[in-house]
């Protein structure tokens, strides 16, 4: 079945959408790998859309031709864990597609745009933190594992995750 969809940098204005379609996501596709308790208190926090993201130029929406939003996602050359990064070194922050879209290439063609923005800038290569449930999808990307890692959501809230890489 044909599905009509474009790719389109980000703007504030899709902040509420984003926050929406992401938490219908990460509710619902990370249930699987995650603790309930965790993703509970893990979801109000990686669910929602982040302001220095949204139209900042790098960072892209999937819109169906009906004007939903099916994805995001994006690179930033500055770390999620506001580190330093090093030079020439970029990050892929906050890939997520819909529950309701998932294999389509919704989210290979998001990384794709990514891609394509990072190496326009001088990117020779990114980082990311994958979900675990992500890992798979990042490894057909091209990105390899690195190491297990824990984010620190807040005091005491830890969420397990994975360190990779991929040159571009």
């Amino acid at each position: 079945m044909p599905f009509d969809y474009s790719i389109r940098p980000a703007l504030a204005s899709d902040a509420d959408a984003i926050s929406a379609m992401m938490t219908r996501s990460y509710s619902e596709l990370l249930r699987a790998d995650y603790n309930p308790r965790i993703l509970a208190k893990a979801l109000p926090r990686i669910g929602q859309a982040r302001p220095e993201l949204l139209g900042c130029g790098t960072y892209f929406v999937a819109e169906t031709s009906e004007g939903d939003v099916a994805g995001a996602g994006g690179w930033t050359d500055l770390s999620p864990t506001r580190g330093l990064g090093h030079q020439g070194e970029g990050h892929m922050r906050h890939v997520a597609v819909d529950p309701n879209y998932l294999r389509r290439g919704i989210g290979s063609a998001l990384a794709k745009a990514a891609f394509e923005s990072a190496q326009k800038s001088g990117v020779r290569a990114l980082r990311c933190m994958s979900t675990l449930t992500a890992e798979a999808f990042y490894n057909r990307l091209g990105f390899a594992r690195i190491q297990p890692i824990e984010l620190t959501l807040e005091p005491g809230l830890f969420f397990p995750a994975i360190e990779m890489r991929m040159a571009l």
